[in-house]
């Protein structure tokens, strides 16, 4: 029991400690180098555990891997449909909004807004130039 605990505070920091998004194999080739013995199974009920638990936040992007969030307020997320990049954006209280829109109460939501991030657009740019 007491490795179990272990592996769940690793995987928390690791998550903590990180300036972005986490899937599941990433923090598990993580913990992996701290802690060789870790199988991926532990980090998927470790991460399971944790959100349950309401320490991290699981975000569900459509065609990616889950990824593992450490800002436990409420959110928004940006997806770039190019690379991928998830980025965190605050809307305002977009709930409060939905309620008066639809005359019901919001228990949650998550939203995801997809766009081309700045990079992919200058690569996307600087290709159709070149082709020209």
């Amino acid at each position: 029991m007491v490795s179990a605990i272990r592996y769940r505070e690793l995987i928390l920091k690791l998550i903590q400690q990180s300036s972005g998004h986490l899937t599941a194999e990433q923090i598990f080739l993580q913990a992996k180098e701290i802690k060789p013995a870790i199988v991926m199974a532990t980090v998927y009920n470790n991460l399971a555990a944790l959100v349950e638990d309401g320490l991290i936040r699981k975000v569900k992007v459509y065609g990616q891997a889950d990824c593992y969030d450490k800002t436990l307020s409420q959110h928004d997320h940006l997806i770039c449909d190019c690379c991928g990049r998830l980025a965190d954006i605050t809307i305002g209280d977009f709930a409060a909004e939905l309620e008066q829109r639809l005359g019901v109460h919001v228990e949650s939501y998550e939203l995801n807004v997809h766009y081309i991030c700045e990079e992919c657009a200058a690569k996307e740019s600087s290709a159709l130039l070149k082709s020209k």
